[in-house]
């Protein structure tokens, strides 16, 4: 079966227990309740659980800077590893940045799965998820909106692999990105498919798994469905290959990566103004404060 035959790239876990992320049945007294929840259910599907880790070894933007260099103290916790073919994992990653010798922390919760076969790079940044935390990084070629929704978001690829981009991000997954309830931003970087979510995902709320994986079927069938208008490979050239993927004929032809430019510097000044303000506000309570009681 080659990658135009098959259904979806991602084979999911079917089926999934959840009862004990609302009632855990063993109750750990290292943990805290979250993670007790999280814990019991990798346990209850065969899953690994781990409370936390250091600087993962994926390459999407969220963990690696647009120099490939780990992001300051880049870190993950509540991290849920589902074994198969697709490596799928769900946690919580979080990295510092400093603002006038203050450190700052942005934390986002991920899926992240080994796709079979290499693509060409993509990203997708919907407007929901950015109004809360942009994207550290972004692609240096001109976005184009969401296919059916020009307001939720923006999609970014090599010119060459419009269409294929087009194909992936149908209507449908871009209403799913970029619902109000629960916002991702996409990535697909050398052989990884990244969701990033601002805010925790790896939670214990039944609601959010189920979404995660009904996401990654969605994006699972819309991969496998844009394969046939791929660009063919060069003739002279061999196509890479996904690190530690599975063995399997790659349909991306070399030089699809998506060079990307960091721009840490747009969440820097949403902190620095937030904090600012903030500072702002408490110095003008307390001004007021003292002019009530002293300056009478």
């Amino acid at each position: 079966m080659n990658a135009h035959e098959q259904d979806s790239w991602i084979a999911l876990p079917a089926p999934v227990a959840y009862d004990a992320l609302v009632d855990p049945p063993h109750r750990d007294p290292k943990l805290k309740p979250d993670a007790q929840a999280v814990s019991a259910f990798a346990a209850a599907n065969g899953w690994q659980y781990f409370v936390g880790a250091g600087p993962q070894p994926f390459p999407g933007m969220v963990f690696r800077d647009d120099r490939g260099r780990i992001r300051q103290l880049q870190r993950a916790g509540d991290i849920v590893r589902v074994h198969g073919t697709a490596a799928l994992e769900v946690g919580n990653s979080a990295s510092s940045f400093t603002i006038n010798l203050n450190q700052f922390s942005v934390e986002w919760g991920y899926a992240a799965v080994r796709l079979p076969f290499v693509t060409p790079g993509l990203i997708v940044e919907t407007a929901r998820a950015r109004a809360e935390t942009p994207l550290p990084a972004l692609p240096e070629v001109a976005p184009v909106p969401i296919a059916g929704a020009p307001g939720a978001g923006s999609v970014y690829v090599a010119p060459p692999y419009a269409d294929w981009a087009a194909a992936v991000v149908t209507p449908e997954l871009g209403a799913l990105l970029a619902d109000d309830s629960l916002a991702f931003d996409l990535e697909i970087v050398d052989g990884w498919l990244f969701r990033y979510h601002p805010g925790r995902l790896s939670v214990p709320d039944p609601a959010v798994w189920r979404r995660v994986f009904a996401m990654l079927d969605v994006v699972g069938r819309s991969l496998a469905t844009a394969a046939s208008v791929l660009p063919a490979p060069p003739v002279d050239g061999a196509s890479p290959t996904a690190p530690a993927a599975p063995a399997a004929e790659p349909v991306a032809p070399s030089g699809a990566a998506l060079p990307v430019r960091d721009r840490s510097s747009d969440v820097t000044r949403k902190t620095t103004l937030t904090s600012y303000g903030i500072a702002g506000g408490v110095f003008v309570v307390l001004t007021a404060t003292a002019f009530l009681f002293v300056g009478r």
